[in-house]
């Protein structure tokens, strides 16, 4: 049996070796106060808002790290390794090589580790939450009984394919441009179409209009 470390010694590889020493630990971790940097082989700077956040992703972390994860310690990983990724490894965001840092992150202590995880996924969840005010659109009676709603499980690939035709590049091109560049691309598209349909049905109006003038 392991000895039970002190907190300030306490490393998420502890926590997942002995899960039944630690159990109880996460949710007092986790209201730890935000440290100002995190290191995993190199001092890490830590977005302080959605804004930094935002300005530091690019389109293939921002999908990456709103997935969901089946646990505390997967959540940790995919957030901690999702974000940080180009940062300590020097290269460009590559969920495919994720797994290579991973002995790296769970040497970080649990203390500092526990509190930027959920750092991150209150900041993700307030870009989707941006998202949604900035790019939502209410469906139509007709585009309802048609089944729009049914386009929702692929609505990260028809994004993809979107962008990808758009900036005229591969999917996998967009996935490595900067996340607000994609931002902006996706709400110009909204403000086009919102104008199309404002434009047409003007249009319709001033055609009955004149028919009901004949």
């Amino acid at each position: 049996m392991a000895n039970i470390k002190r907190i300030d010694k306490l490393r998420l590889f502890d926590m997942i070796k002995y899960p039944e020493l630690y159990s109880g630990l996460a949710d007092g971790l986790i209201d730890l106060p935000l440290p100002d940097k995190l290191k995993i082989k190199k001092i890490l700077t830590i977005p302080l808002n959605r804004e930094q956040l935002a300005e530091n992703i690019c389109y293939g972390q921002r999908l990456y790290l709103a997935r969901e994860e089946l646990n505390d310690f997967g959540i940790i990983i995919r957030l901690v390794g999702g974000y940080f990724y180009p940062e300590i490894t020097g290269l460009k965001f590559n969920e495919a090589n994720i797994f290579g840092i991973v002995k790296n992150i769970v040497t970080c202590l649990a203390k500092d580790i526990y509190p930027v995880a959920l750092h991150l996924v209150k900041l993700i969840s307030e870009l989707i939450a941006n998202e949604q005010k900035v790019l939502y659109k209410e469906p139509t009676k007709l585009e309802l009984a048609a089944g729009i709603e049914k386009l929702n499980a692929y609505s990260e690939l028809n994004t993809l394919d979107f962008l990808s035709n758009v900036m005229r590049c591969t999917p996998e091109e967009v996935m490595l441009t900067p996340y607000n560049e994609c931002l902006v691309r996706l709400m110009n598209a909204k403000e086009m179409n919102e104008y199309q349909e404002r434009y047409f049905k003007l249009q319709m109006e001033e055609s009955q209009l004149k028919t009901k003038k004949r």
